[in-house]
């Protein structure tokens, strides 16, 4: 086992993020440009985006505002954003800031376009003062600034994209085994910080889901339904509720951090709550509680690897497939049961399509943790989906391979497909209007 590669993956992919990643990197990208070009007036922004971005970005919340949209999230990223916190670039933003924005953009040239490029995650921003034209791009990663420009000048460039042939090194380079051992025999005082962090910031966030009206109110309504008996209030019950209420909050523009994996705020979330609210409803120590949510999280980076960072399918079920495993950790399954587990779940919800952030993705976090839970009652029983089903294999990291292909094969198609309804649907909307 290597330790410290372990621990480096920790730290690169389990990261504090404000609100949804996709306008947050387009805030992060334009701020970033205009600390390229911090002297003089800006007079015009040009953003260039995927459609996974565009999907991802229309309709889902701010942080700390009521507001939504590429230009809004680039202008506010560039007028008020600290692009040196990345992912939490908005920090401190709040409606009174959205109001400038808004006379801004009455005089500023801001155009929005669809770059036409085999990238699931490009984002572009050219942003022009009086005085200077900056270039800034990010690709693959949410955070992954990639390419800087000033002036026709090149700043940086490490546009260098990894091929699936890399990314599946990668994948395998971290086996389950490896897994499993760090988790059982890292140092709980100096080697899980940052899962002590997660615990905390995001079950926060699903408190405070289920004390106001967030979107779709997905978990405040469940929370209720149980007070109320008309639910039964199991560990099932309130691992989901909490976990989807996490997801209201969210992507309704609370301005609360919280621990993303992978890229993914919804994904830490749900790598995270339900496995944390699984350990105190049993009654476990906080050892196990901060080791179950380890294993949990790093098995949704693994699988997140073979998934890749941005999809037309949702990554909420891979996550799920980490709570899976952490909730059979708790019950005292072993390795065994965990595989068991991931291919429970791979026979399950695999193949959700993603149409975009927004509300209803509180609803999907909740499918994902049920069949979470779902997943790791049978495997604790010694049962688990047959290979002869589907995309299922013997082996469990074949099946993972499997996902992988569906996600890198489809997705284009996929997004295009879906970013063409939203577009048809805000042009009759518009029509109506």
């Amino acid at each position: 086992m290597n330790k410290e590669k372990i621990k480096n993956i920790i730290a690169n992919e389990i990261i504090v993020a404000l609100g949804c990643t996709d306008p947050v990197a387009i805030a992060y990208a334009a701020a970033a440009a205009r600390k390229l070009a911090p002297e003089g007036d800006i007079k015009s922004l040009t953003i260039k985006l995927s459609k996974s971005i565009i999907k991802s970005a229309a309709s889902v919340k701010i942080p700390g505002t009521s507001a939504n949209g590429v230009k809004m999230a680039a202008v506010l990223g560039a007028l008020f954003g600290n692009s040196d916190k990345k992912l939490e670039v908005l920090e401190g933003i709040d409606d009174s800031n959205v109001a400038l924005a808004r006379e801004f953009l009455n005089t500023c040239e801001c155009t929005v376009s669809e770059i036409d490029n085999d990238i699931l995650l490009y984002l572009e921003i050219i942003l022009k003062t009086d005085k200077d034209k900056a270039r800034t791009i990010l690709i693959d990663d949410y955070s992954n600034w990639v390419y800087a420009e000033l002036n026709g000048g090149i700043v940086f460039d490490k546009s260098v994209k990894r091929t699936e042939d890399e990314i599946e090194k990668i994948s395998a380079d971290l086996s389950l085994e490896e897994i499993w051992e760090f988790v059982n025999k890292a140092d709980i005082d100096k080697d899980f910080e940052i899962i002590k962090r997660s615990i905390m910031l995001n079950q926060s966030i699903a408190v405070e889901g289920l004390k106001h009206e967030y979107g779709l109110m997905v978990g405040k309504t469940l929370k209720n339904r149980m007070d109320k008996g008309k639910i039964i209030n199991d560990i099932s019950s309130c691992a989901i509720a909490l976990t989807a209420a996490g997801a209201d909050a969210r992507m309704a523009g609370s301005p609360m951090a919280v621990m993303s994996n992978s890229g993914s705020g919804n994904q830490g979330i749900t790598a995270t709550v339900p496995v944390a609210v699984a350990a105190d409803m049993l009654g476990l120590d906080e050892e196990i509680k901060i080791r179950a949510v380890a294993l949990s999280n790093l098995i949704a980076i693994h699988a997140k690897e073979y998934f890749g960072r941005i999809s037309a399918l949702c990554g909420a079920n891979i996550a799920a497939m980490g709570a899976s495993s952490g909730i059979v950790y708790l019950l005292g399954g072993g390795l065994k049961e965990v595989k068991s587990a991931i291919q429970n779940m791979a026979g399950n919800v695999t193949g959700m399509f993603c149409d975009g952030a927004k509300a209803g993705c509180a609803l999907k976090v909740s499918t994902s943790v049920q069949a979470a839970m779902q997943a790791a009652y049978l495997a604790v029983e010694g049962i688990e989906i047959a290979e002869s089903d589907g995309i299922i294999e013997r082996n469990v990291e074949d099946t993972l391979k499997n996902i992988g292909k569906m996600s890198s094969n489809c997705s284009f198609m996929i997004n295009n497909m879906i970013v063409d309804i939203m577009m048809h649907k805000q042009q009759n909307s518009n029509q109506e209007d």
